[in-house]
């Protein structure tokens, strides 16, 4: 009887062939969306050294056709951000976003409002149009976008449609407690750390929880003394200069009782952290 020959398995083995490979070719890697699709993104690049950026962050940036960032940003990730295409922001001007401008009375306050919502929206319309097309746009920025993030929470919610996806990155807050070697949980009285700012205080303090306060230019003789109408003056207090910062980083400690005497006359640059609790001890 004379062999046939069967063509049905070569035929099923390349069909079969083909869709993995195809679907190989359209699977994203590391959490960056496939270049067919538009995407927009927030890309976090760590607080303080560029040696503390994530290698998710790097890859995002790579996939990115157009970056979004501050100036100096440019300089300090170069190496990550050469032949990219930039555009301006709105960085400074989401201060005024919930600002209804026809209701400011001084003249140039209304003037700065309504320019900072043509920069605005004009930001807006720009990412909008290029994810349409498939771009995918990054604006980047530094520690937790997500703490007192500012100007990122006005990206979120004007593009909130967008599916924007967030690479985090090294907070503040992380490189602090790093630089402190210390549990900040690990307190006498209670064992629970509370982020807070100035504002806050009084609701918070009762209860003597390690307090990490983001100090936003507050003047830190008016903290102190805020401090010591809730914990006693031997309570520990700590700042954490320049967080993240192999070079600058370093911390001046005390008490509520000397920590301004130990402080006076020292510049305080935006970057730094307040811990207060018995977690110092």
């Amino acid at each position: 009887m004379p062999f046939k020959k069967n063509y049905f398995l070569p035929l099923t083995l390349l069909v079969v062939a083909f869709f993995l490979f195809s679907a190989f070719q359209s699977t994203p890697t590391h959490g960056v969306e496939a270049k067919n699709t538009g995407q927009f993104y927030l890309v976090s690049l760590g607080v303080g050294d560029p040696d503390l950026i994530t290698v998710r962050a790097i890859e995002t940036i790579e996939a990115s056709d157009i970056i979004i960032c501050r100036p100096e940003t440019r300089e300090v990730f170069a190496k990550y951000l050469a032949g990219k295409t930039f555009w301006d922001g709105a960085f400074r001007e989401w201060r005024t976003y919930k600002t209804d401008c026809g209701t400011v009375q001084d003249p140039a306050q209304k003037e700065k409002c309504q320019s900072d919502k043509k920069v605005r929206d004009a930001v807006e319309a720009d990412i909008r149009k290029a994810v349409s097309e498939g771009k995918t746009v990054s604006v980047l920025g530094s520690g937790d976008l997500l703490i007192y993030g500012g100007p990122y929470r006005w990206y979120m919610e004007a593009l909130n449609d967008l599916n924007i996806k967030i690479i985090p990155g090294v907070s503040c807050l992380n490189a602090a407690n790093a630089a402190l070697g210390t549990d900040i949980c690990d307190g006498r009285e209670t064992r629970a750390a509370v982020l807070t700012t100035f504002r806050e205080i009084d609701k918070l303090a009762p209860a003597h929880p390690t307090l990490v306060i983001f100090t936003m230019f507050t003047k830190f003789p008016d903290l102190v003394e805020k401090l010591k109408t809730h914990y006693p003056v031997e309570t520990p207090i700590a700042i954490v200069f320049y967080a993240g910062y192999k070079e600058k980083e370093h911390i001046v400690d005390g008490t509520l009782e000397n920590i301004v005497e130990k402080t006076r006359g020292k510049d305080f640059p935006f970057e730094h952290l307040v811990y207060v609790g018995d977690f110092l001890r």
